[in-house]
């Protein structure tokens, strides 16, 4: 049984076993930047994890159906930098906040997160030009320090935030939480510089405002979010403040980049009865032939590659597959050797 065994067929069964882990992980994760699977500093993987901690379910939708199974005065909808126009999806979502859910929006530079506040009816946009700041910042003048500016359930222990390279708010009827210092500036021609035509004052960051029974908060930088920020002045607190004041939380990547491949079909198997019954099914018959005793595989090999001294095999069987290979043989010959294979395997020894 040792040639079963051999070294480079060891070998070869390490590499496909680390090659097939390899394949899992790279297909159960994400490195898309802002996606909600990924758990690097420019992924929002711990948005799930705060939604858990605060005891509100986290639910990954890759379908606006998920905004008409989720009860609105009970849910937090998030949506980060959507890279692609919501058009007829948008009905799902403002029919959502229309009903008393609350939605987040957080934008910087893209034009669709303000296509969605337009589809829901909110009055706040994103400005879409980088805020600065030369005094209240963190590691440079991109990363500007936002305070609370209004007493609210969001803004409450929470003293600041922290944007990265992150833009404004035109607020309209909204309503201010978070503020920029009265140091910071729009850097109109994105020189990195302040210049004389632009203002040094205050600028809204995050507004909140209400449509129809619901509510739109919208934040000016969706890095707000990221793993790597929320180490960040009290980043980490306004998420909490956000979660835990709702029994759920619907993370929607629909319009965004998508989940893993791992991830995508395990979200399928959850919104379709008929695709986890086949699946299972599958599974079933797979676990079902690995289960089988080692000894058929191995009788069925050594059946197919004619080897006389298989243990399934009667002294009678090798006796006459011996005369059939060697017809030059003679009976003492043949009985000579049948008898050694029988004594060998009878000690559990190779009959190679």
């Amino acid at each position: 049984m040792l040639e079963d065994y051999s070294y480079p067929r060891l070998l070869l069964a390490g590499l496909a076993g680390t090659l097939a882990i390899t394949l899992i992980v790279l297909a159960g994760t994400s490195s898309a930047s802002l996606g909600v699977y990924n758990a690097d500093w420019d992924g929002t993987a711990e948005i799930r994890s705060a939604a858990e901690s605060a005891g509100a379910e986290p639910t990954v939708a890759q379908n606006v159906s998920a905004y008409e199974a989720a009860p609105p005065e009970q849910t937090l909808a998030v949506v980060l930098s959507p890279s692609d126009a919501y058009g007829r999806d948008g009905q799902a979502v403002r029919s959502f906040v229309r009903s008393g859910g609350t939605l987040l929006v957080a934008e910087d530079y893209g034009q669709h997160g303000n296509q969605l506040l337009d589809g829901v009816g909110g009055d706040a946009r994103i400005n879409g030009t980088p805020l600065r700041d030369e005094q209240r910042a963190g590691p440079s003048p991109d990363f500007p320090r936002a305070n609370a500016v209004t007493n609210h359930t969001y803004t409450d222990g929470v003293d600041g935030l922290m944007l990265n390279h992150g833009s404004t708010i035109d607020a309209g009827n909204a309503t201010t939480l978070f503020a920029s210092s009265e140091f910071s500036y729009l850097d109109t021609n994105r020189n990195g510089a302040l210049d004389e035509a632009e203002t040094l004052r205050q600028r809204p960051v995050v507004t909140i405002e209400s449509v129809g029974e619901g509510r739109v908060i919208v934040v000016s930088d969706p890095s707000v979010f990221l793993n790597s920020m929320l180490d960040r002045s009290d980043n980490a607190a306004f998420l909490q403040a956000l979660v835990e004041s709702h029994d759920r939380v619907v993370l929607d990547v629909s319009h965004s980049t998508s989940p893993p491949p791992l991830v995508t079909a395990r979200l399928l198997l959850q919104d379709s009865g008929v695709a986890a019954f086949f699946v299972g099914a599958l599974s079933v018959l797979v676990v079902t032939v690995a289960l089988q005793p080692i000894g058929i595989v191995r009788r069925l090999r050594e059946r197919r590659s004619g080897r006389p001294d298989s243990p399934g095999l009667s002294e009678t069987d090798i006796a006459a597959s011996l005369r059939r290979r060697h017809p030059e043989w003679d009976s003492e010959r043949i009985e000579r050797v049948t008898d050694s294979l029988m004594e060998r395997r009878g000690k559990g020894e190779s009959n190679d």
